[in-house]
C-alpha cells in the first residue's frame, strides 16, 4: 500500500474527527478488535462502506498519528518509520499503553489540535493511578488549560474521569476565577463538565464561592457562555446548598428575564427552585412589572412559562387574573399576544364566555396583529362583524340567550 494512500486516509480520519474531540463511544470501547476495511486508490475515492476485514492499515494510521508530536513519536520510533508500527501497537487493546503523560508533554502539545486529540485517546485509556498522577502534575496549570483553544477538550475529558478528591484539588485552583472563566468561549465547556460531575458539599461550596458576588453572578447569567454554567449549577447543585445563590439570583430576575440568555437561566431557576420565599419573590417581581414583561420579546416567555408550569397552583391563577384584566391591550401587541393565545387555549367554555364579554372586538380586529385574529378565532368570534355571531358563541351563551328569549 502506497505511502500517499495512507496519508489520504489519515487526512480524512482527522477531518472527520477534528470538530468533535471526545472519547470513543462505549460500543467502540467495548469492541476494540472490530475489523475495518479501508479501500484507497490514487483517485482519492471516498472511504468504503465495506467493513469486512484487513486490519493492517490501522497500526499504520496510529503510527502516523504519533508522528505529529516528536515528544511522543521519539519515545517509541526514533526513525519515524512505519515498519515499527507493529511493535508499538502489538494489539489494539494497548494502542497507547506505553505512552506516559506528564506536564511537559501535555503543555507543549496544546498548540496542535491533532496532537491533543491523541492525548485525549491516551487519557481515556489511562488507569486510575495514572490519572491521579496527571492531576497532580498539572496543578498550577488548570486555568491556562481550560482557556486554551485545544486544551479545554483535554480538560473536559480529564474532569469526567477523575475521582472526587481529584476534582476537589482542581476546583480549589479554579474556584477564585470560575465566574469569570465560565464566560470564556473555551473555558465554559470543561467547567460545565466539572459541575456536572460534582457530588459533594465541598465541591458545591467551591463552585458557588465564585458567585457570591452580585455583579459576577449577574454578568455570568446574561453571558452567552456563562448562562450555560449558571443553568448547570441550578440543575446540579441541590437547592439546600445554594441559599445565598438563590437570594442573589432572585433579586435580579426582573432584569435578566428580558435578556436573550438570561431568560433561559430564569426558567431553569424557577423549575429547579421550590423555596416558598424564593417563589414569592419571583411572583412579586412579575406582578409589579407584568405588562413590562408581557410586551417584551424575551420577558413574555417568563409569563408563558409560569402560566404553563403553575396552571393549577395559586401562582398560575394570579397570572391568569392579570392576563384577564389586560387582555384587550395584550392581544393587540406582538409579543404579549402569544401569552393571550396560550391563555385562551387553557380556558373552559364558561371562562371563554366571561372573557368575550370584556373584549373590544373591533379594536382587536383592527390592531394589524395577525396573531390577534387567530385568538379571536380560538374564541369562536366572527371576525367579519363587530360583534360575536349567535351561532359562533360558546354553548353556554347560546343557552342563556335562548332562555332569556323564552322567558320574555
Amino acid at each position: 500500500m502506497k505511502q500517499n494512500g495512507i496519508q489520504n486516509v489519515y487526512n480524512k480520519f482527522f477531518i472527520n474527527n477534528q470538530a468533535n474531540l471526545k472519547q470513543p463511544n462505549q460500543k467502540e470501547a467495548k469492541n476494540p478488535n472490530i475489523n475495518i476495511n479501508i479501500q484507497i486508490n490514487n483517485n482519492n475515492s471516498p472511504l468504503s462502506n465495506d467493513f469486512s476485514g484487513v486490519n493492517d492499515i490501522i497500526p499504520k494510521l496510529r503510527q502516523k498519528e504519533l508522528e505529529f508530536h516528536p515528544m511522543i513519536s521519539d519515545k517509541f520510533n526514533n526513525n519515524n518509520n512505519l515498519k515499527n508500527a507493529s511493535t508499538i501497537f502489538p494489539n489494539q487493546n494497548s494502542q497507547f499503553s506505553n505512552i506516559e503523560l506528564n506536564k511537559k508533554v501535555i503543555m507543549s502539545s496544546m498548540n496542535d489540535q491533532k496532537t491533543v486529540f491523541i492525548l485525549q485517546k491516551i487519557l481515556n485509556e489511562s488507569k486510575s493511578t495514572e490519572i491521579k498522577l496527571i492531576v497532580k502534575e498539572l496543578i498550577g496549570e488548570y486555568r491556562k488549560l481550560i482557556l486554551d483553544k485545544y486544551g479545554n477538550f483535554f480538560c473536559k475529558d480529564l474532569f469526567k474521569i477523575c475521582d472526587q478528591n481529584e476534582r476537589v484539588t482542581i476546583l480549589k485552583e479554579l474556584s477564585p476565577t470560575l465566574s469569570e472563566d465560565c464566560c470564556n468561549n473555551f473555558g465554559t465547556h470543561p467547567l460545565q463538565a466539572l459541575i456536572e460531575y460534582s457530588s459533594t458539599e465541598e465541591e458545591y461550596g467551591l463552585i458557588l464561592y465564585s458567585f457570591n458576588d452580585y455583579n459576577k453572578l449577574l454578568l455570568a447569567t446574561t453571558d452567552p457562555n456563562g448562562s450555560y454554567v449558571i443553568q448547570k449549577i441550578i440543575m446540579r447543585i441541590p437547592e439546600r446548598f445554594r441559599a445565598n445563590f438563590n437570594f442573589l439570583f432572585s433579586s435580579f430576575i426582573g432584569f435578566v428575564c428580558k435578556k436573550k440568555y438570561g431568560i433561559v437561566a430564569v426558567k431553569k431557576f424557577i423549575e429547579f427552585t421550590r423555596g416558598e420565599n424564593t417563589t414569592q419573590q419571583i411572583m412579586n417581581a412579575i406582578k409589579l412589572n407584568f405588562m413590562n414583561f408581557a410586551v417584551d420579546n424575551y420577558g413574555n416567555y417568563l409569563i408563558q412559562f409560569i402560566l404553563e408550569k403553575f396552571a393549577n397552583f395559586p401562582e398560575g391563577k394570579e397570572i391568569k387574573n392579570l392576563i384577564f384584566q389586560n387582555f384587550n391591550v395584550m392581544c393587540k401587541s406582538k409579543y404579549s399576544s402569544f401569552i393571550c393565545e396560550l391563555y385562551v387555549k387553557m380556558l373552559t367554555s364558561e371562562e371563554k364566555s366571561e372573557l368575550i364579554k370584556t373584549l373590544d372586538i373591533n379594536s382587536i380586529r383592527n390592531s394589524n396583529n395577525p396573531n390577534a385574529i387567530k385568538i379571536l378565532k380560538y374564541l369562536s368570534i366572527n371576525i367579519n362583524n363587530n360583534f360575536p355571531s349567535q351561532m359562533q358563541l360558546p354553548l353556554s351563551l347560546n343557552n342563556n340567550s335562548q332562555s332569556n328569549f323564552m322567558n320574555y
